[in-house]
């Protein structure tokens, strides 16, 4: 499991304007959802390992973010990633097409509740020098957890998020909060 490096400060420029100039001319732009398919992730050339395995890439892509699916500022860019036998995920950079539409998104993640079929708690984990919100979902009807990291970067306007899914009993109690908020950091510094 990667230490989250102490000089990271944010999400990297890289990602932001790789996935920016990409935006207005990909298939994605004007969708209602993500366009996915195959080809590199241009956020990292690797996803962070975790539960000793390193995912594959699967499929990349972009989607609208918010009501405007033609807008050329508001965009999910989205790396699906892939590890045989241990758990599926995403890596994804959401640029918001304003301050307010980013805090509203972390409000959202931040304020998810439990039901009678999923299990969540929000914690706010800090990785180096960054203040990660994690959440941890167990669904006790299927069993099987998931944890998302997400981090908003104010100065960039843009969020990044790390989700860990599929993961059965053992696998969910072999990670943390804090491992799935170290391997998002990390991930930044390898771009």
């Amino acid at each position: 499991m990667p230490e989250p490096p102490t000089a990271v400060t944010g999400i990297p420029v890289s990602w932001i304007e790789r996935t920016t100039q990409g935006w207005p001319d990909s298939d994605g732009h004007g969708a209602t959802m993500p366009v996915l398919g195959r080809g590199d992730c241009l956020l990292a050339d690797a996803p962070p390992e975790l539960l000793g395995r390193t995912a594959e890439i699967t499929d990349v892509g972009w989607g609208p973010y918010g009501d405007d699916s033609a807008s050329d500022t508001a965009f999910r860019y989205v790396c699906d990633l892939w590890a045989p036998d241990a758990y599926a995920g995403s890596l994804q950079l959401i640029k918001t097409g304003s301050d307010d539409q980013a805090r509203e998104t972390v409000e959202q993640f931040t304020d998810q509740p439990s039901t009678d079929v999923q299990d969540n708690s929000v914690e706010t984990v800090q990785s180096g020098e960054l203040d990660v919100q994690v959440l941890s979902r167990w669904y006790p009807t299927n069993p099987q957890g998931e944890y998302q990291a997400l981090y908003f970067d104010e100065a960039a306007g843009a969020i990044a998020v790390l989700e860990v899914n599929s993961l059965d009993e053992d696998q969910y109690g072999q990670l943390s909060p804090r491992q799935v908020a170290d391997a998002l950091v990390a991930s930044f510094s390898e771009s």
